[in-house]
């Protein structure tokens, strides 16, 4: 990448304190410890760190200038150094997206922008899977999906990619819009809208007026993917101008499954309905609800002229995420679900049901921790979990964290047996307490927020000990 301080100038608005308009910088950082000699340096200052304290660290390291804000400057001591380039702007975080927005314009290469309550990323790796096995595609990495990450990852874009992919997160209100403004998306997708990051948006229809933004600022003639199960999706799409394909498997729409059969440790099959033709597809994750992300991700690829037989294939290659309904053999004859990534009340609840559906003859055992960022929603949540608990055929209930209790009553007062439910203090008490219980045939789900590292229960059983 080479990027012009004129380019960068007219970008962001901002003020040439310092340095020559002829310079050229070799790149973007906003991270002085990965930084390389000829980059432009944007110091971004947020809740536990400030950019502008590594200003010196990395003109050491060559940088080729820095950017800072206006009210920021006379902090820095710059202890007799002569950078090349000092830009200063009114607001760094805002700066970075610029600079991203300008240089996404300068390609016609089309960009893809997808959010939603849940699936993100799992969807955008489908998507990439399906168009890869035709031509380079740039997409987000790893989880790079927000205010820092995305213009990050649209500033690496080249001649030589067809496609970009990029993900779209969100924990306060305007992020989405923001994100929108500054990729500029041809095609947009949201997964589904459920009940996640309540504590920063309130409710449950901020949430969706939210996660709508991207339709409503992306391009006006570009086109949108809907899914038709999803009532709020579905609303938000009806005032969307451009070109819309559907998919769904419960509502008729132009990409569908149907006979969706749960296979255990091979994982899901559906038949694949489109232009009335039938194809059979078998994916190796498990869980009726990665079928919708498959669906979006064949609409996309026939939207770029990939081959269906393609898109299929790279589908049945795919492999699951670590701790994303992660199937795991264990020694004994039992199996573990590893689903410890996150959790939200509509990921629990479709957790508990796969797991239901794949017990075969063998026990049901649930492993749940907190769901967390819930807000004035978070007692209701526990005590709807544990009802939904009660109404499957769950064998034994574990809970723990603080909302245990709230599960646990809440299952029992359903009608779910006293002596199959349990509140665990710790990590240890839980892994203690399934050693003992366990037995050949049982599946094992283990479920909780990030926060609350239910994946070192299911290390702890994974590790070989007998």
């Amino acid at each position: 990448m080479i990027l012009s301080i004129e380019e960068v100038l007219k970008a962001t608005g901002g003020k040439l304190l310092q340095g020559e308009r002829n310079t050229v910088f070799k790149g973007i950082s906003t991270d002085s410890r990965t930084l390389t000699a000829g980059e432009l340096f944007v110091a971004l200052k947020g809740d536990r760190f400030d950019g502008h304290h590594y200003a010196i660290e990395v003109l050491e390291k060559k940088a080729g200038g820095v950017v800072v804000e206006e009210d920021r400057v006379g902090d820095i001591r710059w202890n007799g150094y002569r950078p090349r380039a000092v830009i200063a702007v009114k607001n760094t975080l805002s700066a970075l997206g610029d600079i991203a927005h300008d240089w996404r314009r300068k390609y016609r290469t089309p960009v893809i922008a997808l959010t939603g309550s849940n699936g993100k990323t799992t969807t955008k790796e489908m998507i990439a899977a399906c168009l890869e096995t035709t031509f380079p595609v740039l997409k987000t990495r790893g989880n790079l999906n927000n205010l820092i990450g995305l213009p990050l990852t649209l500033l690496t874009l080249t001649e030589n990619e067809r496609v970009v992919i990029l993900e779209m997160g969100m924990n306060i209100p305007g992020e989405i819009r923001k994100l929108t403004e500054i990729a500029e998306p041809d095609i947009g997708l949201i997964t589904n809208i459920q009940e996640v990051h309540l504590e920063g948006m309130g409710s449950l229809e901020r949430l969706k007026e939210e996660k709508g933004e991207l339709f409503r600022r992306m391009r006006r003639d570009g086109t949108i993917l809907v899914n038709q199960d999803d009532p709020r999706v579905r609303d938000l799409a009806n005032y969307y101008p451009g070109q819309k394909i559907t998919y769904g498997i419960e509502h008729p729409a132009e990409v569908m499954a149907k006979e969706i059969r749960i296979k255990g440790v091979e994982g899901t099959s559906f038949a694949l309905i489109l232009e009335r033709e039938v194809t059979e597809v078998h994916l190796r994750l498990l869980g009726r609800h990665f079928i919708p992300n498959a669906l979006s991700a064949i609409a996309v690829a026939c939207l770029f002229g990939v081959d269906v037989k393609k898109a299929r294939e790279a589908l049945e290659r795919f492999q699951p995420f670590p701790m994303r309904m992660e199937v795991i053999s264990l020694k004994g004859g039992m199996t573990l679900i590893n689903d410890t990534y996150n959790a939200n009340p509509y990921s629990m609840e479709l957790a508990l049901e796969t797991l239901v559906e794949s017990k075969g003859e063998g026990k049901a055992i649930a492993v749940l921790g907190d769901m967390l960022e819930l807000g004035n929603f978070t007692r209701e949540a526990h005590e709807q979990l544990g009802e939904k608990v009660s109404r499957l055929s769950i064998d034994f209930l574990l809970a723990l964290g603080e909302e245990a209790p709230a599960v646990v009553e809440s299952a029992i007062r359903h009608g779910f047996p006293r002596e199959r439910a349990r509140i665990v203090e710790s990590h240890s008490e839980a892994i203690s307490f399934l050693r003992q219980r366990i037995q050949k045939g049982d599946w094992i789900l283990i479920k909780g927020s990030r926060k609350m590292a239910m994946e070192k229960i299911a290390e702890n059983l994974n590790d070989g000990r007998p």
